[in-house]
């Protein structure tokens, strides 16, 4: 890159000795909206997978799903979060193609849910919350079946059965009966079927369940590789499971939809860059200097401690983003030494609380 074409990193102007913490950056660039505003990749260039325009559904009188409406990329991981009640199962079986909206327009991967339902669904691989087993047969004949339903056989079918069942790792207990198997290995040989004639959108209602630690590891790698070629829609209770692998976010409640951002984005709504740590060799209210700030409304402070060391740590909320450079200055003016002063990440479940409580709306 030509040295005219950087630009100037700025440089800290007060003295006092302070350690920032790196920006958190996916390791993996392909995940949607990761960091900008507003969730985007490169296959933003291309049409969307999932469009919906003011989908409702109603169960007699009453509004699943009311008015929603949101676009999803042809690659990446979208979470779904949602307390139980909110209209996710719902959404996501409109998605799949097994309800009709009754108001709006839906279309997967171009095709249209209600003229075109058949091949909406040849795109869609749907693992419901509850794997769709037979307990009479092997997990080697649902695989079969479902090669079939997809429209394979022969070599292509043999050759597809083994590739899903080895990335999932249910080869071990293919020749089993579906109902001897535990909960965990039922889901997995669910997860094997969906993966079959290679959708190119995969919907998974709470895949996880039943899952040992190991198995949930390897099973957040392969929604991550997923995720590189196609558009996973992982709707989840476990907010660690969606931080892990997910970088866009929708939350609902109620029927409505709250929140459809980058997970960067969520992570700092409660914050807004005004919610960081300190740790320095005084009590933070016991300086002069940070007590007036504090005084004056520049900061509020909330949780503190003593570490094992005999350092103080402190976490406070900003009155603006650019507040930290007063605070900073007002430290070191002090003459008090301060080790850390950084970004503090509000907690993934108390930001979900505040939206779905409407508290940031």
């Amino acid at each position: 890159m030509d040295a005219s074409s950087q630009r100037p990193v700025p440089q800290c102007t007060c003295s006092v000795s302070i350690h920032c913490a790196p920006v958190s950056r996916p390791s993996n660039p392909t995940f949607v909206g990761a960091i900008d505003a507003e969730p985007r990749d490169t296959s933003r260039a291309v049409p969307p997978a999932v469009r919906a325009n003011g989908l409702v559904k109603r169960f007699g009188s009453v509004d699943a799903v009311k008015s929603v409406q949101f676009d999803l990329p042809a690659r990446g991981v979208c979470g779904f979060l949602g307390p139980n009640g909110a209209g996710k199962t719902t959404t996501i079986r409109m998605l799949a193609g097994v309800l009709i909206p009754d108001e709006g327009t839906l279309e997967v991967c171009g095709h249209d849910a209600l003229r075109d339902a058949t091949r909406l669904r040849s795109t869609v691989g749907y693992l419901p919350e509850s794997a769709p087993l037979s307990p009479e047969l092997t997990v080697r004949e649902h695989m079969r079946f479902r090669a079939s339903l997809r429209g394979l056989s022969g070599t292509a079918a043999r050759a597809a059965i083994a590739d899903a069942m080895e990335r999932t790792d249910v080869a071990r207990f293919a020749d089993r009966c579906a109902g001897t198997l535990s909960k965990g290995m039922q889901q997995r040989a669910g997860l094997a079927q969906t993966l079959l004639g290679d959708p190119k959108v995969l919907i998974l209602d709470e895949p996880s369940v039943g899952l040992d630690p190991g198995q949930t590891l390897a099973f957040r790698a392969l929604v991550r590789e997923l995720g590189a070629s196609r558009l996973v829609l992982l709707s989840s209770h476990l907010l660690s499971e969606v931080e892990d692998v997910c970088t866009e976010l929708l939350v609902m409640a109620k029927g409505e939809l709250l929140a459809h951002e980058s997970m960067d984005v969520f992570r700092t709504r409660a914050g807004g860059g005004r919610c960081h740590r300190i740790e320095c060799e005084r009590a933070l209210a016991s300086i002069p200097a940070a007590a007036r700030l504090r005084d004056d409304g520049a900061f509020v402070i909330g949780a503190t401690s003593q570490l094992d060391d005999g350092w103080h740590a402190a976490e406070i909320t900003l009155r603006d983003p650019d507040a930290r450079d007063t605070v900073a200055r007002a430290l070191a003016a002090s003459g008090v030494a301060v080790r850390v002063f950084e970004p503090a990440d509000a907690r993934l479940e108390e930001i979900f609380v505040s939206i779905v409580s409407g508290g940031l709306r």
